[in-house]
């Protein structure tokens, strides 16, 4: 029967020992013997006179259970977690192998009032913490024209993104915008730019103490607090790392070549069935019309078709298995595989790839084989719930349920 082993705090405040409105808190528990959980179970804390319920995220071989402070929680004695503070909110919680329910009690791992652990919801302030150049160079320290410039800016709790912020690079003498592209949610934002052929800065770039602006969007905790915005002594002054010279055109090369799809069943590929093959570059693509990837499949060519991936360092492409193929190698790869077909494969800045593989052709891959004779009936691997209740667990009239099978 599965019992708890292990109670651990996984999370810490951001300042001091009391968390802010917009922090979480992270409990996570350990089972022996390892367990398996459908549902939401719930860890209830003690915060102040209120209790409040920590979700439940999926782990391995432990629970791990989070809650994010709200403005109106204060525990100046610390958070405390009551033996029974587990349940399964109508879910399970049993043995991986035996599926025997588990023993949810915490006895002696219940904690009373964790001073390191206090809650004042009164508003945290969300404060840069880091700052960083998260890219490199195509080739050497240099930044060409097309490539991509990426900024990461972290605060010391998580912080939800609106609109485009901006932070500014000073290239030169000349001031550049890297646009927000993703980290809402997270504690790490990310803001790209795209060298231009103007661009040019021997000393390497800089990125000020007041660089990160909002351009008419928002960056705040998840209470709604705005954050403060100066990046203080985490500037970068001539980062000799990240020089750029526009005027020289960074071609994209191919960097690496994957068959990123498997077969339905075993190493081998049958009718129907669909073979995807990525093609990575060094730097960020676009793509225009219909380029095509040769797949050597037993003695005859068979081209996959571009499927995705513009605008990123990824291109894929598909083709699907025909009756008539076999390859009983392993298909391939060939060096000189990509063709345009019409279309292009450029920079961001217009720059036309290399489209030699080179070193990363592909000879004969074992696990992706191919037998169109055998067609490959279609089974479903997997089978979820993809609606929820408008209120709680249960539908009501006129509600609708929605069931994805895969």
């Amino acid at each position: 029967m599965p019992r708890i082993t292990v109670l651990g705090i996984q999370s810490g405040p951001a300042s001091g020992s009391t968390y802010g409105a917009g922090e979480t808190f992270v409990v996570r528990l350990v089972f022996s013997p390892a367990v398996t959980v459908t549902g939401s179970p719930q860890l209830a804390l003690t915060i102040g006179s209120r209790t409040r319920l920590a979700t439940y995220f999926p782990g391995s071989t432990f629970l791990e259970f989070r809650y994010r402070v709200q403005a109106t929680d204060v525990d100046s004695d610390g958070i405390s977690i009551g033996a029974s503070a587990l349940t399964l909110n109508g879910g399970t919680i049993q043995n991986s192998a035996t599926r025997e329910n588990a023993v949810l009690g915490l006895g002696s791992f219940a904690q009373t009032n964790l001073a390191l652990h206090k809650v004042n919801g009164e508003a945290t302030v969300p404060a840069v913490n880091a700052v960083s150049i998260a890219s490199s160079p195509a080739s050497g320290d240099t930044y060409g024209a097309g490539e991509r410039i990426a900024v990461q800016v972290g605060f010391q709790i998580p912080v939800t993104v609106t609109g485009t912020p901006q932070v500014a690079l000073t290239i030169g003498t000349a001031t550049r915008q890297a646009a927000y592209a993703s980290g809402s949610g997270t504690q790490t934002l990310t803001f790209h730019y795209t060298v231009q052929t103007a661009d040019t800065d021997s000393d390497g770039l800089s990125i000020g103490a007041s660089a990160l602006a909002l351009n008419s969007g928002t960056i705040q905790s998840g209470a709604g607090t705005n954050a403060t915005l100066g990046l203080g002594t985490r500037a970068i002054a001539n980062a000799t790392n990240h020089k750029v010279n526009g005027s020289t055109a960074t071609a994209p090369a191919v960097s690496a070549l994957t068959v990123s799809s498997a077969p339905v069943s075993g190493s081998t590929y049958g009718a129907g069935e669909t073979i995807e093959v990525q093609v990575g570059f060094q730097i960020p693509v676009t793509v225009t019309g219909t380029p095509q990837l040769a797949l050597t499949v037993g003695t005859v060519t068979r081209q996959a078709g571009y499927a995705s991936g513009s605008g990123t360092t990824a291109l894929t492409f598909a083709y699907t298995v025909r009756t008539t193929d076999s390859d009983s190698n392993g298909l391939s790869v060939g060096a000189s595989a990509l063709a345009l077909n019409g279309g292009t494969i450029q920079s961001l800045t217009g720059t036309n790839a290399t489209l030699a593989l080179g070193s990363h052709a592909i000879a004969d891959a074992a696990s992706h084989q191919v037998n169109g004779s055998t067609a490959t009936a279609p089974a479903v691997n997997s089978l979820t719930m993809a609606s929820a209740p408008a209120s709680g667990d249960t539908y009501g009239a006129g509600e609708r349920i929605e069931v994805r099978i895969g």
